[in-house]
């Protein structure tokens, strides 16, 4: 008796344990017409928000592409119009320089020389001066009134070095003097020191002109006599106030914007500004995109100095914008394009189907579960009064259930309530010694993985240890300094390197990079190692030594596995640095031979079983900076770290260890930084 009430009541505590009993206990307390209906409700609400989801989903995905394709058509618009715009000016310079190699136009000749300039500037609307100034200091040239009339200009010893401006007839000659500007030296002039300098056509950058108060830029030409001797520079001043209507025009939504940016951060042209210029102390100065009052242009800037690519969205009070950045270069213009398209302006279309549907959804609903209501309780009427019998039951009044005999749906309920009953106590009797086997099971199972991999985890680690002990320690003679830098992306590193002197002036160094992490990279990494360390004292040549590695891994390792490789010598009788490269695509050096990231083709290690590996040459001298690095470092720097070569050998080890912090998080860290000492 009391064994069986121990029991029952331990059954009970074991059954307050179980997701059934809380969803029986929550269930209880409503009416079985609404237990039967509510689901049908949910589904039904669940499978139509589900559906509106996915259509609003699908909507934004729409809209997603149409603003995408909206922002490359409006790029190539705006690239198109640069482009045939920005061509005039050059090309205007192009037929006076022509015309001046093939003695068509003679600058000593006033009425030729005035007559050409004036009859471009009717051709060229855009351009407000077309000029040259050369290499004795004289001037002409011809340029546009704001009222649309033209003047001419000379500047010559018959005019003392002045800059004296003539109003022009029908046939573009110079009649009546009107300006006169004194101390005029066109060889001090910026546009003309660029040129010089340049020794090819350039572009200035963007300024207000004095004249018609429009954003300008200068075309200038320089020219040569036969002895390659400066002649002079041929210029014009090119009106950018095209650019700014042009941008005001395209479709852009009610928020959208575009804008053009150069290398300086300067604002070129915007469709929300009339001009990127602001009186500051009353000057006018360009408006630096970091300092414009719109927060959208700044917050469109700053995400993509950021580095977030050509194409990204950004957010701004709870406002998310669409932005596509393109590149314009041409004879020294580096602009940026950016388009801003504004979400909201085309997803108001969704928003408002949105809003009908779910009113439309509303109403369906009310109607849903009415019926639902009306079914269930036609359905749950017999089911009342089995629950009336088993009530009676718990009174202690009806012990069986009744419609036992019954062969209907009714009578199979009550005989399988019977059963289940007693099967239940059962059930809940074993229940908790089922419970507490299976807990101490996975207890010690849990215990027996943590071990492993905690000795995992220290085999590893000491693994790791010995890989950097391996390591050739860091040289600093008279003749150079070598550093390494060895960062494992894991605990153990797929990456490996060394140096070996094979005569006393002659330096071999490698690195290798196995492709993967973890412990297979790694012991394929020290397999490698060891092959190259026979390989080293083998009679053979740079090319030879990549070639036998080669053929080894092609031998001994699948074909799933992919090897890079880095081989190089200082030779320091011949003053040269030779290297061949296998999948390492790149080193720095700052030195006499080469400056900046060096590219190294080559196929990767075990690809190809006869491939052709070229060695290249460098000259060193004292000084010389290098650093070999693995693909920790160069995908890095390929995706716009930068480093700076205008530094010391100290200071470029500390920058290389800098980006290797980034890029271990990401793969194995292996770089020899050199410093070239005497050269003997």
């Amino acid at each position: 008796m009391n064994h069986a009430a121990q029991q029952k009541t331990d059954g009970k505590g074991s059954k307050k344990m179980t997701v059934r009993y809380w969803f029986q206990r929550i269930a209880g307390r409503f009416s079985l017409r609404l237990v039967f209906s509510l689901p049908f409700m949910l589904q039904f609400l669940t499978v139509t928000c589900l559906i509106g989801f996915l259509l609003f989903q699908g909507g934004q995905e729409a809209v997603g592409a149409v603003l995408g394709e909206m922002r490359e058509q409006i790029l190539g618009q705006v690239h198109e119009q640069l482009k045939r715009h920005i061509e005039e000016p050059l090309r205007l310079n192009e037929l006076n320089v022509n015309a001046w190699h093939a003695g068509l136009l003679t600058l000593s000749d006033p009425v030729g020389r005035e007559r050409q300039f004036v009859n471009h500037l009717k051709v060229f609307p855009d351009a407000a001066m077309t000029y040259v100034g050369l290499s004795n200091g004289e001037f002409y040239g011809a340029r546009r009134k704001t009222a649309g009339e033209f003047q001419v200009v000379r500047n010559n010893l018959g005019t003392g070095g002045a800059s004296w401006y003539y109003s022009v007839s029908e046939q573009g000659d110079g009649v009546q003097l009107q300006n006169v500007f004194p101390n005029f030296d066109p060889r001090t002039r910026p546009w003309y020191q660029a040129a010089q300098e340049a020794r090819k056509p350039v572009f200035s950058g963007v300024y207000r002109h004095f004249v018609f108060h429009e954003p300008t830029i200068t075309a200038t030409y320089p020219i040569f006599n036969e002895e390659g001797q400066l002649v002079g520079v041929f210029g014009v001043d090119y009106l950018l106030s095209w650019l700014g209507n042009m941008l005001r025009d395209l479709s852009l939504g009610a928020s959208g914007q575009v804008f053009v940016v150069d290398r300086d951060g300067m604002i070129v042209a915007a469709s929300i500004l009339t001009e990127p210029f602001e009186i500051v102390n009353g000057k006018s100065e360009r408006i630096k995109a970091d300092d414009c009052s719109n927060p959208v242009l700044k917050a469109a800037v700053k995400s993509f100095l950021d580095d977030r690519g050509s194409s990204f969205r950004i957010s701004l009070d709870d406002h998310f914008y669409s932005v596509s950045v393109d590149s314009y270069e041409e004879n020294g213009l580096s602009w940026k394009i950016y388009v801003v398209l504004a979400d909201e302006d085309f997803m108001e279309n969704i928003w408002k189907n949105l809003h009908q549907t779910a009113g439309v959804v509303f109403f369906i609903m009310i109607a849903v579960f009415g019926l639902a209501v009306w079914t269930a309780g036609w359905v749950t009427r017999p089911i009342l009064r089995l629950n009336q019998s088993a009530q009676e039951l718990a009174q202690g009044r009806l012990y069986p259930v009744p419609d036992t005999e019954r062969q209907d749906e009714l009578g199979q309920l009550s005989r399988s309530f019977n059963k289940m009953a007693k099967d239940l106590l059962d059930l809940v009797g074993n229940l908790e010694a089922r419970v507490i086997e299976r807990t101490q099971n996975l207890a010690e199972k849990t215990q027996e993985e943590q071990y492993m991999r905690e000795k995992f985890y220290k085999e590893l680690t000491k693994a790791g240890r010995q890989q950097r002990a391996m390591l050739p320690e860091n040289l600093k003679e008279s003749r150079l300094s070598l550093e390494i830098i060895y960062e494992p992306y894991m605990l153990v590193s797929g990456d490996s390197c060394g140096y070996r002197w094979l005569n006393e002036d002659s330096l071999f160094g490698y690195i290798i990079d196995v492709t993967g992490h973890g412990v297979a990279s790694a012991l394929q990494a020290a397999a490698l190692n060891l092959m190259l360390q026979e390989i080293m004292h083998l009679p053979l040549s740079l090319t030879g030594r990549m070639l036998e590695l080669n053929r080894r891994v092609n031998n001994y390792f699948g074909n799933d596995v992919m090897v890079a490789a880095f081989f190089f010598e200082l030779d320091f009788k011949k003053h040269e640095l030779r290297y061949v490269a296998a999948g390492i695509t790149e080193f720095i050096a700052d030195s006499a031979g080469a400056r900046g990231r060096i590219k190294t083709p080559g196929l990767f290690l075990g690809v190809s079983a006869s491939p052709e590996y070229e060695v290249c040459y460098l000259p060193i001298e004292k000084g010389d900076l290098f650093c070999f690095y693995s693909d920790g470092i160069a995908d890095r720097l390929m995706a716009g770290t930068a480093i700076s070569l205008d530094a010391d050998y100290d200071q470029l080890v500390a920058a290389i260890k800098q980006i290797g912090e980034e890029g271990v998080r990401c793969d194995d860290v292996t770089v020899l930084c050199i410093q070239i000492g005497g050269v003997t």
